[in-house]
């Protein structure tokens, strides 16, 4: 993405960028993740990924993933999606046009964000549980509606008796800058004030002890703790970040 995307508490864009931010070429470099979570017995698929959406061979590899993870995609009942774009929810169709989770069950979403399914995705639809209030999924996971980068943002908490996930979606997109500067938003923000909102609030949750936060473009493993630093936060990741 270029970093043009990128924009000040004024909508106006980034003058310059901080020199720990890195670029691949010219262009901003976004990690693309999902999260398969289980307690052995029920799982939930937080995020699809792209499939061939794209057309970017680095992208929509959700299904190796989960080979290589050992994860049949068969098992897969409950597809929790974080906002309607494409990166997130276009990985329900695989590549060749079939289904990519055959025993799909319910696929649950913000209600601002349900107009996707058509097209491609309307296969799905009759599956589609809208997610208008904080709602639990199951007796782990409850869906939280965070509007702003879309009308149907929403996060995942998900509770173990180690502590607590946030499944944040969208909330950051560039974690080298938006985290010391979390006032800096997102162009493809539907509502940048509310985006910048919810990203303060998510933030100070996660400052908690014992809360974790899975971000869809952070980078790998795209799990990490949060901490205060200086006017921001800092990110520490559970194992080191690769590439």
């Amino acid at each position: 993405m270029p970093p043009t995307r990128l924009r000040d508490e004024d909508g106006r864009t980034l003058e310059e960028l901080p020199a720990a931010v890195p670029l691949a070429g010219d262009n901003l470099r976004l990690s693309v993740n999902a999260f398969f979570v289980t307690d052995g017995t029920r799982s939930v698929l937080i995020d699809t990924g792209a499939s061939n959406a794209w057309h970017d061979p680095t992208m929509g590899l959700i299904y190796d993933a989960l080979d290589e993870a050992g994860i049949d995609r068969a098992h897969v009942t409950d597809v929790a999606i974080t906002h309607k774009h494409e990166d997130h929810v276009s990985g329900l169709i695989a590549p060749d046009g079939s289904e990519a989770f055959t025993e799909l069950e319910r696929v649950w979403i913000g209600a601002g964000d349900t107009s996707v399914f058509t097209g491609r995705l309307e296969p799905i639809r009759d599956r589609v549980v809208p997610v208008s209030e904080t709602v639990a999924i199951n007796n782990w996971t409850t869906a939280i509606p965070t509007p702003g980068h879309t009308p149907g943002h929403t996060v995942y908490h998900v509770r173990s008796g180690t502590g607590h996930l946030l499944a944040w979606g969208d909330t950051v997109h560039v974690p080298t800058l938006q985290f010391d500067q979390p006032n800096v938003s997102w162009e493809l923000d539907g509502n940048q004030s509310q985006a910048r909102a919810a990203r303060a609030a998510l933030l100070e949750q996660l400052t908690q002890p014992h809360h974790f936060v899975a971000g869809a473009h952070l980078d790998s493993p795209g799990i990490a703790r949060v901490t205060p630093s200086g006017d921001g936060y800092a990110l520490e990741y559970l194992a080191p970040p690769i590439g």
